[in-house]
């Protein structure tokens, strides 16, 4: 079973709600474009999905992007099919200067250390930020709507961020 697949399993609309109890409750596509609840809450999944162990096992040595699409997947409900999902995390890792996109160094016996800095800006931020940023054009493009982004920060979360979108 491709990873492509185990998405396509997982076409029922996941729903959430705000942590505050008192918002609409929402599919995944208005929550990435609603940000905060209309409460000021956050909102999180109604029910956390999660892969089986053969839905794991069927995704080894699967390139990252298709795993990212994958795993996703279940969050995203019928938001995005698993082709355009796919489709996504392809574009968004491109551009990432390592052929893992995140590899893993053995740097012990027993240790090894997750590599998280191959993205356009070096921040570990890069892994769901560039993901997002397509997410947004792909929901704004099919509603045929804009929107501005204003960011203000130090660090690297303002960099990331602005380089995603």
């Amino acid at each position: 079973m491709t990873g492509a697949r185990v998405a396509e399993r997982r076409t029922n609309a996941l729903r959430y709600v705000s942590t505050r109890g008192d918002a609409p409750v929402l599919d995944f596509e208005d929550t990435l474009l609603a940000g905060l609840a209309e409460d000021g809450g956050l909102y999180l999944p109604e029910s956390w999905p999660s892969l089986s162990a053969a839905e794991w096992r069927a995704l080894r040595g699967a390139p990252y992007p298709e795993i990212a699409a994958a795993v996703m997947a279940p969050f995203v409900g019928g938001s995005f099919s698993s082709d355009v999902m796919t489709a996504l995390c392809r574009d968004a890792y491109a551009g990432f200067d390592h052929a893992a996109t995140a590899p893993v160094s053995q740097i012990g016996a027993d240790a090894y250390l997750l590599e998280l800095f191959h993205g356009p800006t070096l921040a570990f931020k890069d892994y769901a930020m560039q993901v997002l940023g397509r997410l947004f054009d792909a929901a704004l493009d099919r509603r045929g709507a804009r929107a501005t982004i204003v960011g203000a920060t130090s660090g690297d979360t303002g960099p990331a961020a602005m380089a995603a979108c």
